[in-house]
């Protein structure tokens, strides 16, 4: 029987966490490493005043890992080339009676862009058996970063991610549907077409431009400078929102989120941007990245506005823009479960 058969489904990411999972830098990264895992450390750190915290490291990181991490969290040892668990990392689902499973979808360097990742493949079988909890396969490619979720069955991702040849040349869109409700539990998929021009690394990832809040509720990147490269993109998004329904035939509620924020500081001459929407909602707390200062406030304040009894708190996430992600990206939760005990 498949999971979505069992009365599975996958939360929302507002539910409530029994953990979040972080992945440790690897030595081999292209990243500048010593100030990603900075980021790392005060991110876990600030994290784990809320809820638990597991590291997962490579064992050949595993003493520097718990040497900066054993305080406030705990460090498990599983072979690793990359440090973006968002995106190679299980997705769990939870069923009816609050047991929680794992779904290990395949995985392959983003589209094929990084040659190296053979460890990482295997990562979400080596978490859900530690778990010790049921593992669902798939042969579809998909990275938790292109997909978001509103706990009630309905899904929202980009075309060119998800659709894209480099990751899934042999699934129509009807069978990826299929697929995610067979896995996930999702009745209704909303399809926007393209993530932000700058997100190339993975072709246009989700999290840089719609976020669910709630079943029925959704934020949305949009910017109204005509300048910017994705003011045009950012616009057809918003059109297909506003017409879409979620599972349960809703008309969705749609919040904007108009500041969309570069660092003012250039790395190798590049302007890097770290949309506020790739920010990590957790238990009473959501970690929103320290952008801009003359936007940074702003969009905070519209984030509390959003999670009233949550408390906004801003992290650094420069060096994790650079890699390619923000804090949205090097975290997985892990869903409340009478089966789960870390």
């Amino acid at each position: 029987m498949t999971p979505y058969e069992q009365n599975f489904k996958v939360p929302g990411r507002f539910e409530e966490h029994e953990c979040t999972f972080i992945t440790w830098p690897c030595k081999d990264s292209d990243l500048e490493i010593s100030n990603y895992e900075n980021e790392i450390v005060i991110f876990a750190e600030k994290l784990s005043r809320f809820e638990k915290v597991v590291v997962i490291t490579d064992p050949s990181n595993f003493n520097e890992a718990f040497e900066k991490c054993n305080n406030f969290a705990l460090i498990w040892s599983i072979p690793t080339e990359f440090s973006w668990i968002r995106d190679n990392g299980p997705i769990f689902i939870k069923n009816d009676k609050a047991e929680v499973a794992g779904v290990h979808f395949k995985f392959n360097g983003w589209g094929n862009k990084f040659g190296k990742c053979e460890s990482i493949k295997q990562l979400p079988k080596h978490l859900i058996d530690k778990l010790i909890i049921n593992r669902f396969t798939s042969d579809l490619i998909l990275e938790g970063g292109g997909v978001t979720f509103d706990g009630q069955g309905t899904m929202i991702t980009t075309e060119q991610m998800l659709m894209n040849k480099n990751r899934n040349p042999t699934f129509s869109k009807k069978q990826i549907e299929d697929e995610v409700r067979d896995l996930l539990g999702i009745q209704k998929v909303i399809w926007l077409k393209k993530g932000l021009v700058e997100d190339e690394g993975t072709d246009g990832h989700v999290d840089c431009v719609a976020e669910c809040l709630a079943p029925n509720k959704v934020l949305v990147q949009t910017v109204y400078d005509k300048n910017n490269p994705n003011y045009e993109l950012l616009k057809i998004n918003m059109e297909i929102l506003k017409t879409e329904k979620d599972a349960q035939g809703n008309k969705l509620e749609i919040i904007e989120m108009p500041y969309l924020p570069y660092f003012p500081e250039l790395h190798n001459n590049t302007q890097y941007v770290s949309p506020y929407t790739n920010y990590y909602v957790a238990n009473k707390s959501v970690l929103v990245p320290e952008v801009n200062p003359k936007l940074d406030d702003k969009a905070y304040k519209l984030i509390q506005d959003i999670y009233v009894d949550r408390t906004i708190v801003p992290v650094p996430a420069f060096y994790q823009a650079i890699g390619g992600g923000g804090p949205g990206c090097i975290t997985q939760q892990l869903p409340k479960g009478k089966n789960i005990c870390v």
